[in-house]
């Protein structure tokens, strides 16, 4: 008779996933704190980052193109920098600076390109006035990222522990409802008393933890669906436990999307 297979050890990478996770915070945190140039230089730095792992995984296999993403990545650390300096206006123009290079020399596969710079460029320099906002642009930020470490680590030890049901099996088969509801709710036990603490109402202290646990989670699963489509499994092995830069910030991408649309309808914000 032969052995049972092994169970596989639910939280096996935990402890490469915290040292690793532990390290970015506080390079971050720090890089944060400083602001000005010094964040500036982050952010430029975490984008062409994420457009050359995008990069790779969407021109695999396609002829070589070796101008593209040189053109992509200068136009992109560019714009964070032109934002930090001139404004928001200069910074876009220069991201469609670099879609249309993109859409001029990318080939069959000009469309992700085009779309995953202006979905990642356009975030990223949009944390740069967030930044910076007065009086409480400093804290807005950490509150942010807050909330998207809560949704995942909610996530992680929710859907571990529990299981059940996958959340979208065709696009990510390891991720669970139990565990989106577990970072949702997480989220939201962190996210609110922050928001109260500032001097939220209830409502829209509720109101923003929940939308950007949701939104990052959105942003998680749209990756997911980008790897799945060209058959990855990590958009890099920068970070070890975590894969690539892309795969540690998609939460984080997904939750600057929704605040900035708060922020331009004017649906309430911790400033």
């Amino acid at each position: 008779m032969r052995d049972a297979p092994p169970k596989p050890v639910r939280f096996g990478d935990l402890g490469l996933r915290l040292v690793s996770g532990l390290a970015l915070a506080a390079i971050a945190a720090t890089d944060i704190w400083l602001g000005g140039l010094w964040s500036a230089a982050l952010l430029a730095a975490i984008l062409v980052v994420m457009l050359w792992e995008l990069d790779r995984m969407v021109m695999a296999g396609m002829p070589a193109r070796p101008a593209v993403f040189p053109a992509m990545a200068a136009c992109a650390a560019l714009a964070v920098f032109v934002t930090y300096m001139r404004g928001p206006l200069p910074g876009v123009a220069l991201i469609l600076l670099g879609c249309a290079v993109a859409a001029a020399f990318g080939g069959r596969r000009r469309g992700w390109l085009v779309g995953g710079l202006l979905y990642m460029g356009l975030a990223v320099c949009a944390m740069v006035p967030l930044r910076h906002l007065e009086p409480n642009g400093l804290f807005f930020v950490i509150w942010l990222i807050v909330v998207v470490v809560a949704t995942d680590v909610g996530a992680y030890f929710v859907g571990r522990l529990v299981g059940g049901p996958r959340l979208w099996p065709a696009v990510s088969p390891g991720k669970t409802r139990s565990g989106a509801l577990g970072g949702l709710g997480f989220a939201t036990l962190v996210g609110v008393p922050i928001g109260l603490w500032a001097g939220q109402d209830v409502f829209t202290a509720a109101f923003l933890s929940v939308g950007v646990s949701i939104a990052s989670q959105c942003g998680d699963l749209l990756e997911s669906a980008v790897k799945r489509r060209f058959g990855v499994k990590d958009a890099s092995h920068i970070i070890p436990g975590h894969g690539g830069v892309m795969d540690r910030l998609d939460g984080v991408i997904g939750g600057v999307w929704f605040v900035a649309i708060c922020g331009l309808l004017g649906l309430g914000s911790l400033g």
